[in-house]
């Protein structure tokens, strides 16, 4: 029998804004740990949701933070002037995002996307209710269409696959890392069992039967081995229903092809009455498990496979 999982995670205190976004929208220091820094995005109003906009806009700072020190001739290159490591997380206003590669949607397949959205969200510490009106954004993300929204819990780490600071990751590697900091966020605070597929990135729950359940996507994008995005986690987002209520009913997400897409409070049920999901507090805990895994890989050095 599944225990009573442990979701009431307090965040730490906050600290003043160190990213320049727009004043609507506020940025919380989670931890400041010695090797990574955690930034939680919330949106002023919005029961904690901020724009994808806007964190694609703190995300791109930061990496621009990195192509510049990384672009200084090797001997100006000093330690402290290297920018550290950097998560983003936050929760997004809903949005479908299109991958690079993807040709332009016609005008009736945007805005059969952007038909407005009733959100109900209730088990969370400001209950959400309302009609949204989703946006479509291109990104420099590989694959096809996928979603952002209310009860999704979106992290973004901002860092040099090739630091001295820890081991150096392949592509492929540091994608590893994220599934598996996922999985032990999931085992250890929800008891949930999941599972990986080098074939179809992301984290799956496991089924005795019926199709595979996609739990959280991954996308990574890199430049100068300077990495973006990252892996997005559903949480309480609706996976049932028609499309008025479930995004997902409105398009075929990259890499569901004959599966299905789930969440958190779907995989608990009933176990999920009762329950606040304080994403700023799992986004923490998510946080400290990558570090984690980044400095056990700097104690490693080259026993790590790579």
């Amino acid at each position: 029998m599944r225990h009573v999982p442990r979701v009431q995670l307090r965040a730490a205190a906050s600290s003043p804004p160190s990213l320049s976004l727009p004043r609507r929208h506020r940025v919380t220091t989670l931890s400041t740990a010695s090797l990574l820094e955690h930034q939680h995005l919330a949106g002023d109003g919005s029961a904690g949701l901020t724009s994808y906009e806007a964190a694609q806009d703190a995300q791109e700072r930061h990496r621009a933070r990195f192509l510049a020190w990384k672009g200084l001739p090797e001997k100006s290159r000093t330690a402290e002037g290297c920018p550290r490591p950097l998560l983003i997380s936050f929760e997004s206003t809903p949005t479908f995002t299109l991958g690079r590669r993807q040709d332009d949607l016609a005008p009736e397949q945007r805005a059969h996307l952007e038909r407005p959205l009733h959100v109900r969200l209730l088990r969370r510490p400001e209950p959400i209710e309302r009609l949204f009106r989703p946006q479509v954004k291109k990104t420099n993300r590989g694959g096809l269409t996928t979603y952002h929204g209310p009860g999704q819990l979106v992290l973004w780490p901002v860092l040099d696959m090739h630091s001295s600071l820890y081991s150096k990751y392949s592509v492929a590697t540091f994608a590893s890392h994220l599934e598996a900091a996922t999985q032990q966020l999931l085992s250890e605070v929800f008891d949930l069992e999941t599972y990986t597929n080098r074939d179809e990135p992301g984290v799956w729950v496991r089924a005795s039967s019926g199709q595979p359940r996609k739990i959280a996507a991954l996308g990574v994008h890199h430049r100068r081995h300077v990495t973006a995005l990252g892996t997005a986690i559903n949480i309480d987002v609706s996976v049932r229903g028609g499309e008025d209520v479930n995004p997902w009913a409105r398009f075929v997400p990259c890499g569901l092809e004959g599966k299905l897409a789930t969440s958190v409070a779907a995989e608990l049920g009933g176990a999920a009455q009762g329950m606040s999901f304080e994403m700023a507090a799992l986004a923490r805990r998510w946080a400290s498990i990558f570090e984690e895994g980044l400095t056990d890989a700097s104690r490693r050095g080259a026993g790590l496979e790579r």
